[in-house]
C-alpha cells in the first residue's frame, strides 16, 4: 500500500469517526433533554403527591374528630326533596 492511500484511508477512518462523534453527542443532548423534562415531571408528580397526601391526612384527622363537613354534606337531604 503506498503512502498516499495510507492517508487517504486514514483520513477516511477520521472522517468516519468524526461523524460517529458528532452522531453521539446528539444523542447525548436528546437524551439530556429527555431526562430534564422526567425529572421536571417527576418534582411536579412529588408535590402534587405531597399535597393529596396532605390532604387526606387533614380528612382523616377532620372525620376523628368529628368535625368533617364533607361527610355532613353527604348525608343531607337535597333540596328538592
Amino acid at each position: 500500500m503506498k503512502t498516499t492511500e495510507k492517508i487517504e484511508q486514514m483520513q477516511a477512518i477520521k472522517l468516519q469517526l468524526q461523524e460517529q462523534i458528532a452522531y453521539q453527542e446528539l444523542t447525548i443532548e436528546k437524551l439530556n433533554e429527555a431526562l430534564t423534562a422526567q425529572q421536571k415531571q417527576i418534582s411536579k408528580l412529588q408535590e402534587e403527591f405531597r399535597i393529596v397526601t396532605q390532604l387526606m391526612r387533614q380528612l382523616k384527622e377532620d372525620s376523628q374528630v368529628g368535625n368533617n363537613s364533607s361527610s355532613a354534606i353527604e348525608y343531607e337531604i337535597p333540596p328538592h326533596y
